[in-house]
């Protein structure tokens, strides 16, 4: 049980932090020559930028760009250096594993793994008000982590072994758009793989609320930290004029590129 715990990273919150940075200059101080290709905004690619706005939104990027950004020589070598350092992407090769991890595990892996582990131990069986006292005992967990742990296993049984299916659903959608920016996929390979990634998360969602909801819970558990934050700012995004999330969810996605 530590051990999967200690599994648990920040990195991510790294990364997002210097992107946000390093891209912004970008935007704002390189020359309209300097763009290295472009990505005609149709309905479909705006749904696609559209699945991650919310974090977007959150780095203060430009969810009217894929990728979140020009596709600029100096947002190239920006977006290159932070893979490397955040992602341990470095290649095209890395980059697929990568993308290949949080498609088939992710951080959703590390809670169903955790979860199942409290179910057998007989979680399930205890009251509400005993559970952080049950894991304190059984895991030598200290009082903030024994909430944090009875307040997800509270999310497993609510929403299933898919309660934070949304988080990693998000981040697989945001990673062809950085790969993109770097130079490892060319524009066509990006797009064909949000495309494929894009149904995936149709199929498993029936609106922008299902999605981010689900996406809001997983944030939860990877930061160990309330999601209300980035809960407002969504709602928000919503009742602006031309919110990304007027889009309709289930429209038909089509190869426009």
């Amino acid at each position: 049980m530590k051990g999967s715990y200690c599994f648990k990273t920040k990195w991510v919150l790294g990364l997002f932090m210097l992107f946000t940075a390093a891209m912004l200059q970008g935007c704002s101080m390189t020359a309209k020559e300097d763009v290295i290709d472009e990505v005609e905004l149709t309905d479909t690619v705006r749904w696609f930028n559209t699945s991650c706005a919310l974090l977007t939104e959150m780095n203060r990027w430009d969810y009217n760009f894929f990728g979140g950004a020009k596709n600029t020589q100096e947002n190239q070598k920006q977006a290159q250096k932070i893979l490397d350092q955040w992602w341990g992407v470095t290649d095209r090769e890395s980059a697929d594993s990568t993308l290949d991890w949080v498609l088939k595990e992710g951080h959703r892996g590390n809670f169903v793994n955790i979860m199942q582990t409290l179910e057998n131990d007989g979680m399930g069986d205890l009251a509400l008000e005993g559970r952080p006292a049950f894991l304190a005992e059984q895991y030598s967990l200290d009082e903030k982590n024994s909430q944090l742990y009875a307040q997800w296993y509270g999310m497993y049984e609510e929403y299933g072994a898919g309660a934070i299916d949304g988080w990693d659903c998000c981040r697989a959608m945001s990673l062809p758009g950085y790969y993109y920016l770097a130079g490892y996929y060319t524009k066509e390979e990006a797009l064909d793989k949000s495309l494929e990634i894009a149904g995936m998360v149709q199929s498993e969602y029936g609106s922008w609320d299902e999605l981010m909801d689900s996406y809001l819970r997983g944030y939860e558990f990877w930061s160990e930290e309330s999601s209300d934050k980035r809960r407002e700012v969504y709602e928000k995004m919503k009742k602006k004029s031309k919110s990304p999330y007027e889009l309709e969810f289930a429209m038909e996605l089509e190869k426009t590129w």
